[in-house]
């Protein structure tokens, strides 16, 4: 029976390949297109099927093969890399057959169905299947990415802390020379880093593209960074007060009550953990957006609440840099943030209720474990054991303060 459908298929084939393209209508070029690769997408499913059944069988023993992974590869002429993708799909299909059905409908593509493999296996998933369902059914792979990525921070906010530090502690960049004296870039970098990184660099390589060189983007990119850098080793950095643009959408819960929802950076296919949204938030400037469906825009207001420049100076001055116990990072490299948060305390953006952090620590603070106590004149760090740490300010307004008490 197997092999009969096969022949038929086959047969379709043949058939089709017989068709001139040219001598079809714009319509009916359009239909063909679009029927070969939902067709397509559905024998995707039917091979994977198969796939799953040779593998819990374990029929690549047969020819002596050490996995099913690379049976496959060489029985279909193909890299380990697809044979690998392949068994994946096979596994997530036969967890969750309600996506081969759609696969198989036409109404869900193969990226998408790969994009499902990673909520599958979520305590979660049954309960949301057909939500889910539906997204992957009417959206593009960018879009239910992002779906996905706040499903799943929604349902399981827990896992999203524990996600996101484990991406944190993933970050990584490695620079490794090539024969010919280049150096190849290698790295990780987590959403929230990522859009800050290609926010600045997209900046300075906008701001030279006007020099009619000729340069393509990604060499304009590689300048950017090496002006950046540049401009650092120079000590005209200042730390960011003018800062590029970074437009992000995020739900209001999840900055007025440390919700787990996710951001997402207007333009691009980044989502932010909520912690990294708090974090970018603390140093904006924040637009509310009341929408009416998903077109029509009802209201669009501004709450100014960053610290102005004279503002930055004294901060700059009276802390010194990072306020973390043992961080050296000077002001220029630091954010300003509210002790008592802006939006979900209403604490005001005055001097005595903002201090400066450093981008790692910054971030570490709206992590729900450790948290800042006091006033920005006796400010104390609560670890996630419960104990304290001092945070003094080390700046020379803090240094005269100490000599005046000693005198």
């Amino acid at each position: 029976m197997g092999i009969e459908a096969l022949e038929q298929a086959q047969a379709a084939l043949s058939a089709l390949s017989a068709v001139d393209p040219a001598a079809l209508p714009h319509h009916a070029t359009r239909a063909v297109i679009v029927g070969l690769r939902q067709a397509i997408t559905g024998f995707e499913a039917e091979l994977a099927r198969h796939v799953h059944h040779a593998d819990r069988a374990e029929l690549w023993r047969v020819d002596g093969a050490t996995s099913m992974e690379a049976w496959l590869a060489a029985a279909t002429r193909s890299t380990i890399r697809s044979a690998n993708a392949q068994v994946r799909l096979a596994d997530v299909l036969a967890a969750a057959p309600a996506v081969a059905d759609k696969m198989r409908a036409g109404e869900v593509s193969l990226d998408n169905a790969q994009l499902l493999g990673a909520v599958v296996g979520h305590e979660a998933f049954a309960a949301d299947v057909e939500l889910l369902l539906e997204i992957a059914s009417t959206s593009s792979p960018r879009d239910t990415r992002k779906a996905l990525e706040h499903w799943v921070a929604t349902v399981d906010p827990v896992g999203e802390r524990e996600r996101h530090s484990d991406h944190a502690s993933r970050e990584y960049l490695r620079f490794t020379p090539t024969a010919d004296g280049m150096h190849q870039v290698e790295g990780l970098l987590t959403g929230g880093s990522m859009a800050q990184v290609n926010a600045a660099l997209a900046h300075i390589a906008g701001a030279a593209f006007a020099d009619e060189s000729g340069r393509s983007h990604p060499k304009r990119v590689a300048d950017a960074l090496t002006e950046l850098c540049g401009a650092y080793s120079a000590g005209t950095v200042t730390g960011g007060r003018e800062r590029p643009t970074l437009l992000v959408s995020v739900p209001f819960e999840t900055v007025t009550e440390r919700a787990e929802h996710r951001g997402t950076v207007i333009g691009t296919d980044i989502t932010l953990s909520g912690d990294e949204a708090r974090a970018l938030a603390c140093t904006a400037e924040l637009h509310r957006l009341i929408t009416a469906g998903r077109s029509v825009t009802l209201d669009f207001g501004a709450a100014t609440r960053l610290a102005t420049a004279s503002q930055f100076l004294v901060l700059a001055e009276r802390d010194g840099g990072c306020r973390w116990s043992g961080c050296d990072r000077p002001p220029q490299w630091c954010d300003v943030h509210h002790i008592d948060e802006f939006h979900r305390d209403d604490g005001p953006t005055d001097l005595i209720n903002m201090v400066l952090l450093c981008t790692t620590h910054h971030l570490l603070v709206h992590d729900l474990r450790w948290q800042l106590e006091g006033t920005a004149h006796e400010l104390r760090i609560r670890k996630p054991d419960g104990t304290f740490l001092d945070a003094p300010p080390r700046g020379r307004a803090a240094l005269y303060q100490l000599e005046l008490l000693s005198a």
